[in-house]
């Protein structure tokens, strides 16, 4: 009876804490982002620590001067770009709307309301506005103290983070402390393995973007690539939508560098994406990420929509691990529960 009311103490005392972090998600952004990045690079912080044997506030340090020359360095590189293509794009939308309307009623009948709505879409949306683009960056970089704050927090999570888990292990009764640790370093591996693997697919599909679509002549190709990168953070949807978004910009403005029809340079930009999809799905993925959630596609799903809905981009980019740790928590309870009515079952022939 004791071990059961102090497991509803645990359960409650969960509740409540999830339930303030909740009401007080706003001012955590800073904090997430920052654990995000411990568990990106903490790996690169070993390695340094480890390996090459330095001190690890060094090694720390290291890091963070390497990553803001290079955010300054590609800031200048290209930032002006981005702005110009994003500003041409804005004002270039609704005057080539008309004009797709004709390479529209060329399409098959079948095709063509679903390319008008997809024109009436392209003609509200604000994402390539320059606004859009500033949105993007979440406020712990937009504001100066949520990005000090996340430049503390994040030195801190990388510096302590074993320290911080082996003081959550120590909260735990011991009875129930080494099935709690196995349990937390599965979801570790689960947030780390998921979003270094995020990282790696925005960069790796940005790149492999942008080459065919540049070699192509596509306008706006450098920000049609990054958009659709960061696209993959939304399972499913994202990398749709950016593949039509780019069929469509194909579609309004044509291609530069080949002599091809507006229709089929949207038919050939479209084939792009579906091969950098395959390229991930059959040797990217299993290989960066492997199984890491193993959820079916409709709770990816879900989970995509709830995180959104609840937490904005952060809620996007953390659903999968989030869900994926849920699923470990239930199937871990289970089993112990499974365990001990075996347990109890066993017990009176023992007797």
């Amino acid at each position: 009876m004791t071990i059961r009311l102090r497991t509803l103490f645990f359960i409650a005392l969960a509740a409540l804490i999830i339930w303030f972090l909740y009401l007080e998600r706003a001012i955590l952004t800073p904090f997430i982002l920052a654990a995000i990045f411990a568990y990106i690079f903490n790996p690169v912080v070993n390695f340094f620590t480890h390996k090459i044997k330095l001190p690890r506030t060094l090694s720390i340090s290291i890091i963070y001067i390497v990553l803001i020359g290079a955010i300054v360095f590609l800031g200048v590189f290209f930032t002006r770009r981005i702005f110009e293509e994003s500003s041409e794009l804005s004002r270039f939308v609704p005057q080539a709307i008309k004009g797709a309307k004709s390479q529209i009623n060329t399409l098959p009948d079948f095709l063509r309301p679903t390319a008008l709505d997809g024109l009436a879409s392209l003609q509200k949306s604000r994402v390539f506005t320059p606004a859009y683009w500033v949105t993007l960056f979440p406020q712990a970089i937009s504001r100066l103290l949520s990005f000090f704050l996340f430049l503390v927090a994040g030195f801190y999570f990388l510096k302590q983070g074993n320290n911080i888990f082996d003081k959550i292990l120590n909260l735990i009764p011991r009875d129930l402390r080494i099935d709690t640790e196995i349990m937390l370093r599965r979801m570790n591996m689960v947030f780390a393995r998921y979003l270094r693997g995020q990282v790696f697919l925005i960069i790796f599909v940005s790149v492999a973007l942008f080459i065919p679509l540049s070699i192509l002549g596509v306008k706006f190709a450098l920000i049609l690539a990054i958009f659709s990168g960061f696209a993959e953070i939304v399972p499913i949807f994202g990398p749709i939508f950016a593949g039509t978004v780019a069929a469509l910009v194909a579609l309004i403005s044509g291609t530069a560098n080949f002599p091809v029809t507006p229709i089929q340079g949207a038919i050939i930009v479209a084939a792009i994406y579906f091969v950098v999809r395959m390229l991930e799905d059959y040797f990217v993925i299993p290989h960066v990420m492997g199984k890491v959630t193993d959820l079916h596609p409709l709770i990816i799903l879900f989970a995509v929509i709830a995180g959104g809905h609840l937490w904005g981009i952060l809620g996007l980019v953390l659903a999968v691990p989030i869900a994926g740790a849920i699923k470990i928590l239930l199937n871990f309870s289970l089993d112990r529960i499974n365990r001990t009515h075996l347990a109890n079952k066993k017990a009176p022939g023992k007797q």
